[in-house]
């Protein structure tokens, strides 16, 4: 999903996020002096309501720059009631205090509510096409692509506090991305398929790749590190890690945790029983549920 969308849902169907307030759009991508607010809403008591919407988390950068535009429209209008409200996926609590003590608004905005919005309301999300005919093979036929006697799929594992993931997915020039490896290095494989997994109230499956080196000393590359959120993580360094092509690219439509832990022949899937950790195998017989899932996601 892109910052657009967002922006999309929140300026048509404003009463599904803000149902008490009575918006009415004014504009989306309004300017003053040069800079583009996202959505200016009107309220019921004729105050101007701003709109920004930030996807993912939200970045120190992202915070400052939401300050200087909040003192731009306070500049600009001095006489005039005016809110300015920040969307983003995540938040984190020491952002979202001190932007609320600036008089700013903070809201959490989940997928999952953004994705009921847009089926409530016919929304057409544009997808990522797949690129790989090896993977849409395995979600037409739930084809085990494994190494033989070997744990061919795996599960990795990110945090969005600390990886922007949802911005990463999105990022169509990304198309490799290095994963740490801290469990499994023996069994892990070139040619496996690997499962981006990203935790937290949007739990689920995000993205499928194909493992293309067996675990080796690495750094990450520039594209991948600039997406870590937590400075001392891109000063890691060489570690252990696995180099992955992104197949499959499922952030409009993933496959949430809420879903798979109702699904029979997934009880014992490694990350729902015991989701601490960042690798986890997956069994033939799970990939092939997993990937007819995919195939109904997908079509």
């Amino acid at each position: 999903m892109r910052e657009k969308d967002i922006e999309n849902l929140v300026a048509q169907y404003p009463d599904d996020f803000f149902s008490k307030e009575q918006l009415k759009l004014i504009s989306q991508q309004y300017v003053v002096e040069g800079k583009r607010f996202d959505i200016l809403f009107e309220d019921k008591h004729h105050r101007k309501v701003i709109v920004e919407i930030k996807l993912g988390i939200l970045s120190r950068e992202a915070s400052g720059q939401i300050v200087e535009y909040y003192g731009l429209l306070k500049s600009k209008f001095p006489d005039d009631l005016i809110e300015l409200v920040l969307i983003a996926n995540v938040i984190p609590s020491e952002r979202r205090i001190f932007l609320e003590r600036m008089g700013i608004d903070c809201v959490e905005l989940s997928l999952t509510k953004l994705l009921e919005v847009a089926d409530k309301h016919n929304y057409i999300i544009p997808e990522i096409k797949l690129k790989s005919e090896i993977c849409l093979r395995a979600v037409d036929q739930g084809e085990n692509l494994g190494i033989k006697k070997e744990t061919s799929v795996w599960i990795y594992q990110a945090n969005p506090k600390l990886y922007d993931v949802l911005n990463a997915l999105s990022d169509e020039k990304l198309t490799t991305i290095h994963w740490q490896v801290n469990q499994h290095k023996n069994e892990i494989k070139k040619g496996s398929i690997g499962i981006i997994w990203m935790s937290g109230c949007d739990s689920g499956i995000y993205a499928i790749t194909r493992i293309i080196t067996d675990p080796y000393i690495a750094e990450e590359s520039p594209e991948d590190s600039r997406y870590w959120i937590d400075e001392t993580k891109k000063m890691e360094g060489a570690r252990l890690r696995v180099k992955m092509e992104i197949e499959i690219r499922l952030s409009n439509r993933p496959l949430f945790r809420s879903e798979l832990k109702e699904v029979s022949g997934l009880e014992n899937l490694s990350i729902l029983k015991q989701p601490q950790g960042t690798n986890f195998p997956v069994t033939d017989e799970e990939w092939k549920i997993i990937s007819s899932l995919m195939k109904q996601q997908i079509d």
